[in-house]
């Protein structure tokens, strides 16, 4: 690696809110991801919550009415603060008196699973633990610790439901958290001197079960018989044995595994670290799972929400990266990513409206993988073909793998988050939630007892308005997507003219349909709101306003041409129409060079140390997009990128002037490593010791590239956009894994849309 490991604008301060959520905000998404939640709107775990991208405009355009009544300061996120709430693991204390009143009088299903526990056999007083000093999962000891952990964590949930409390459970329960705190030394996969492969799958049960652990002891914190010299103890062992596996997982993305074993890993991280009141361990998993990189160069892998979720569809349907695998997978990686959101959600973080709601996108897509239609068949699935990502990535998969995964409760969180606690619609979470609810335990992967401890009442209050409303240019058309309502039967999508209206119905979509539509409007700027509509009339308010530019729309115009300080800045215009100038930062040896121009200059790059590093925000939002730029090669080195950005080096698009087997011009977009690459590649590599003009425009799934105003290479096939792979990085002249571009760069512009090859053509004059 020949770049630094901090780029530009330096290291973010480790309490500054993540880079990701900050972009969110600023290109008016309507989103709040990794925000400190206000009392106002439900935080901590409050029902009739506000649900994340919901604005009081009105179709008119009329503002709403402003309060004079004083704020409350927003209560500070754990990964702000570093100050943990306890217990605030998967159950806070006011959900113990909750579920305790309910229990008292009656109610369903908090009755139900109370008497059902009451009852099983893995919470008897006379049972005793079985600590082993080594848990492996090749000869099955790990066993022992799956036992033990259902068995503490009934007991402890009968002691602190029982009213009055019966600290019988609390004791035997700590009973056999002190046992596996005075034995347990290590988790493996083989015990010492088998010859057994080591599969490493270790990692996962240091995840999944650190977490369960965690869990218990967090409950068992309230118990005053506890003593304290024992829950230090069993607080080390959980960070000694089973988070430093974890940390040391997170430390660095491997794109080489399934999401679960970054989902694991994180859920085990963040229970530690809340229980263990670790401020670093709990913010790697809240940073892992946003993509976060703080201001270092590093990956992330497949449970990040940006590459868990390998591509949105319409409908904000999210295709969840195991889902070509097989359901019992998918279904895990909702089960552990539940319980991550809801862990984050007690401690004041938002990751469950992180990126639009993203985490909820997969849940609805794994949920309808594993649902009937009213003729018993399965839905069709839309899928784009996705690289499996264990080595040696041999195999691609091209579908949904429907095997119907119904005995893992994984929705509870997720459900009673999205739909019961903020009110939006979730119809497929719905559905299998109750196909579900009769599975309280029985695998090692999952909390037992989840409809007990995470069900809240049915949400009671008012319609919400659709929310999460986005728009994109895809294919010369308007795809439009939304979050719907509690309550909503139908949903009228309003176009107009100007932000303030008039609007005029274009489209009305049933709610037992996919939330989006496609409009053709013809060229000019377009404004779009969707109102909720239900029994009793439509919602008080519309969804957020979109803007989009049917005809396409200059979006950064850099023209590198002047070295004093204005020479790397440029307008950006955002989707919503508003503009502000960037400043793009010369890094290690870029200098200035001669420009195409006697009077210009342009930047120039040393091929050893250098590049030019632009801020995120500039391609989020675009499926259809144009590149130009003009380059000055002194010279080629294979792999060397004159343009490069992604979420991280395995998510990302770039230009090559020399790469792929065939050593071409080449531009490739992908999603999961450069193994998965969709590409256009030229008939040779790009010419030397001259200004050559290169373009690249995508409309649809068609790509083109251009060399001095003339088609290149062409596909139809390119599956992938910006929008899908994500712009947290972004450099002229460089990547982070190859040698630095050697030559010049001048007038680098983006467009929203896909210019024409006459437009083209006239960039290259």
């Amino acid at each position: 690696m020949v770049v630094s490991k901090r780029f530009a604008g330096g290291l973010s301060p480790e309490n500054e809110l993540p880079d990701p959520a900050r972009r969110a905000v600023a290109l008016g998404l309507g989103l709040l991801p990794m925000m400190p939640m206000l009392s106002a709107c439900g935080g901590g775990g409050g029902s009739g919550s506000a649900p994340a991208g919901a604005a009081p405009s009105t179709p008119s355009g009329a503002a709403a009415a402003s309060s004079s009544a004083p704020v409350a300061p927003a209560p500070v996120p754990a990964s702000v603060s570093g100050v943990f709430q306890h217990p605030g693991l998967l159950v806070t204390e006011d959900s113990f008196t909750r579920i305790r009143a309910a229990i008292k009088a009656g109610q369903q299903p908090w009755t139900n699973w109370w008497n059902t526990l009451c009852t099983d056999h893995y919470d008897t007083l006379d049972t005793k633990p079985f600590p082993l000093e080594g848990v492996y999962r090749a000869d099955n000891s790990h066993n022992n610790l799956y036992v033990d952990i259902w068995r503490a964590w009934s007991m402890t949930l009968r002691w602190k439901l029982s009213d009055p409390q019966d600290n019988r459970y609390a004791d035997k329960a700590v009973e056999f958290l002190d046992a596996w705190a005075s034995t347990l030394k290590v988790v493996g996969t083989v015990p010492p001197g088998s010859t057994a492969p080591d599969d490493h799958t270790f990692i996962i049960l240091a995840g999944i079960q650190g977490h369960q652990l965690a869990q218990i002891g967090e409950v068992l914190r309230t118990y005053p018989g506890w003593p304290a010299d024992s829950l230090k103890r069993f607080q080390d062992m959980l960070k000694t044995v089973f988070a430093s596996v974890s940390s040391w997982f997170l430390s660095d993305g491997r794109i080489g595994s399934h999401a679960n074993w970054d989902m694991a890993s994180m859920v085990g991280a963040m229970a530690i670290g809340i229980f263990c009141d670790d401020a670093d361990l709990y913010r790697l998993a809240c940073d892992c799972y946003a993509a976060n990189n703080r201001g270092t160069l590093r990956n992330f892998g497949n449970g990040s929400a940006l590459h868990g979720v390998y591509y949105l569809h319409p409908g904000h349907f999210g295709q969840w990266e195991e889902s070509g695998r097989d359901q019992g997978h998918s279904t895990l990686g909702m089960s552990l990513g539940g319980d991550v959101m809801e862990m984050a959600w007690n401690q004041g973080d938002d990751l469950y409206g992180l990126y639009n709601n993203r985490f909820l996108s997969a849940a609805e897509y794994v949920a309808r993988s594993n649902l009937l239609d009213d003729a018993g068949k399965t839905y069709p699935m839309p899928y784009v073909p996705e690289q499996d990502p264990t080595q040696p990535h041999t195999s691609r998969w091209t579908e949904v793998n429907q095997s119907f995964q119904h005995g893992r409760n994984a929705w509870e969180p997720i459900y009673n988050h999205y739909v019961n606690r903020m009110g939006l619609a979730a119809p497929n979470v719905a559905r299998i939630v109750k196909l579900v609810e009769p599975k309280y335990g029985g695998s090692s992967d999952d909390v037992w007892w989840p409809t007990l401890i995470h069900r809240l009442p049915d949400y009671a209050g008012p319609m919400k308005p659709a929310s999460g409303l986005t728009g994109y240019l895809h294919g010369g058309n308007i795809l439009l997507s939304w979050w719907g309502s509690v309550g909503a039967t139908s949903y009228a999508v309003n176009r107009g003219t100007s932000a303030r209206g008039p609007f005029t119905r274009v489209a009305t979509v049933t709610s037992d349909q996919v939330l989006t539509w496609t409009d053709a409007p013809g060229n000019g700027v377009w404004y779009y709101q969707v109102v909720a509509q239900g029994a009793n009339g439509a919602s008080a308010a519309g969804s957020n306003l979109v803007r989009v530019a049917a005809s396409g729309e200059a979006r950064l115009s850099l023209p590198l041409n002047d070295p004093n300080t204005t020479g790397t800045s440029g307008p950006l215009f955002a989707a919503d129409g508003t503009s502000k100038t960037i400043l793009g930062k010369l890094l290690d040896n870029a200098v200035w060079g001669d420009g195409r121009t006697a009077t210009s200059k342009a930047v120039a790059f040393d091929g050893k140390a250098s590049g030019l590093q632009l801020p995120q925000g500039i391609f989020g939002d675009l499926d259809d997009f144009s590149l130009s730029m003009w380059v000055y090669a002194n010279g080629l080195h294979w792999d060397s990128c004159i343009f490069f950005a992604g979420t991280d080096v395995n998510s990302a698009m770039l230009i090559a002037p020399q790469a792929g087997a065939k050593g071409v011009l080449r531009f490739a977009i992908y999603g999961a490593t450069f193994n998965d690459s969709h590409a256009l590649e030229a008939p040779t590599a790009l010419a030397t010791r001259r200004w050559v003009h290169v373009a690249v425009t995508l409309r649809g799934t068609t790509g083109k590239l251009y060399v001095d105003g003339a088609e290149a290479a062409t596909s139809d096939d390119i599956l992938l956009t910006p929008r899908q792979v994500g712009d947290q990085v972004t450099f002229l002249g460089r990547n982070w894994a190859h040698p630095p571009f050697n030559g010049r760069i001048q007038d680098f512009r983006v467009y929203a849309g896909a210019l024409s090859a006459t437009e083209v053509a006239a960039l290259a004059q």
